[in-house]
């Protein structure tokens, strides 16, 4: 790689770092170009030379982070063989991605008020979010038609399932991070799989 690409790729990673923590920080709204320089260490002129502006930052940073994420979430459920241990295991590996970039944990519970429709989030995170909402109510349906769960609409389960993936993190969060990933990440799974599959599940639902 030429000596210039490679500075534009560092120029490009200290940028979505610092503007990471200073979304996390004080919101998108809120957020600073000349404070998002002097958190990368940089001048301000050589940050408007790598982005355009915020919006160009926030979306590249979701972008990164979405795509790692979904890399992660693929690797954890490829050889889960019912669909609810695939539903769950993503569940697992979306949380665990979460509590180890803190930063974008907390300007993720920041940007919206609920990740059900992510309102006023700007730019590509609504999106994003949207399509994770889509994929979950997808696995839901998977797991439905395979007799893994309680009779319910796949939209409303998909929501139910990313309104306790938001209530779980918020409140390790809030609580200062109280408890080890790996103890956050069972209980919401004990909770998620005894919330989908409930009193009313099929007695037959491995066949």
């Amino acid at each position: 790689m030429p000596v210039a690409d490679e500075r534009q790729r560092l120029y490009r990673d200290l940028v979505l770092a610092a503007a990471e923590h200073e979304f996390a920080r004080v919101g998108f709204a809120d957020a600073k170009m000349a404070a998002i320089a002097k958190a990368a260490d940089l001048s301000l002129a050589t940050v408007y030379k790598t982005f355009p502006g915020k919006g160009e930052i926030w979306n590249e940073l979701h972008a990164d982070r979405m795509a790692a994420l979904l890399a992660l979430v693929a690797e954890r459920t490829e050889h889960a063989d019912l669909p609810l241990d695939r539903l769950v295991e993503g569940i697992a590996a979306v949380a665990e991605y979460l509590m180890a970039h803190g930063a974008y944990l907390e300007l993720s519970l920041g940007a919206s008020s609920g990740w059900l429709t992510a309102s006023g989030s700007p730019g590509v995170q609504h999106t994003v979010w949207e399509s994770g909402l889509h994929m979950v109510a997808a696995g839901v349906e998977a797991a439905g038609a395979a007799g893994e769960l309680v009779d319910l609409r796949p939209r409303i389960a998909a929501g139910l399932v990313v309104s306790a993936l938001q209530v779980w993190l918020a409140d390790w969060v809030e609580s200062g991070r109280d408890r080890s990933p790996a103890v956050v990440t069972e209980d919401l799974v004990t909770h998620l799989r005894a919330m989908l599959t409930g009193p009313r599940a099929p007695a037959n639902r491995h066949r």
